[in-house]
């Protein structure tokens, strides 16, 4: 049960964005993480529909696939939500854009968008990044492998040791190998049944 809310309560949200291709155990111990240490009330998931800096290199499972995951990853958690408008939109996923219309339909939540420590370096290059940072603060997401950047961002950092990426996973599902504990079993079972990932010519036990 949610506890009531004190009056002149300002909700404090995360965005977490990702392309999720797929998303995995990592991305949740994350996002309940800064729930906990950055006093947010919930977390609303964004997948992106193509990110600006990797439009030579799309999503290896389709939007529907990506978002069906998503929500079956999140669908216990309360806090949790999932956003599919980058997903609707034609074109680059720019935050901008994003963090605009969610203002519009959520007036007067703060947002904390949570970012990865490996995208810092191109932060200063996301589009209209002056206005973005006017409208929302920032929260670093740090798996370990951050360094110096992360210590001299002055952002709020949620510190986890994970060393689990969707670009691992993928590629063990292309190649056949297990992935069963490094998803949730929802996502588990849906990647088994849709291949999203593995090449249908392929052999082999996930």
């Amino acid at each position: 049960m949610n506890a009531k809310r004190i009056p002149g309560h300002v909700e404090r949200v995360g965005l977490f964005g990702g392309t999720f291709d797929p998303v995995h155990l990592g991305h949740l111990i994350l996002a309940e993480a800064a729930l906990e240490e950055l006093n947010l009330d919930r977390i609303i998931f964004i997948p992106a529909g193509v990110s600006p800096f990797k439009q030579d290199h799309p999503p290896g499972a389709s939007p529907e696939a990506r978002l069906a995951m998503l929500r079956l990853a999140t669908a216990d958690e309360p806090r949790f939500s999932v956003d599919d408008r980058e997903l609707r939109r034609n074109g680059p996923s720019y935050t901008i854009e994003t963090v605009r219309s969610l203002l519009g339909d959520h007036p007067g939540v703060r947002f904390l968008f949570l970012i990865g420590a490996d995208n810092l370096a191109d932060l200063p290059n996301w589009h209209e990044i002056g206005e973005l940072m006017n409208l929302v603060d920032f929260a670093v997401l740090d798996r370990g492998k951050g360094g110096d950047a992360v210590a001299a961002c002055g952002f709020p950092v949620v510190r986890r040791r994970i060393d689990l990426s969707s670009t691992e996973i993928r590629d063990r599902a292309a190649r056949g190998l297990s992935i069963r504990f490094m998803v949730p079993e929802q996502v588990y079972e849906l990647i088994m049944t849709q291949a999203p990932y593995r090449p249908a010519s392929s052999h082999g036990h996930l």
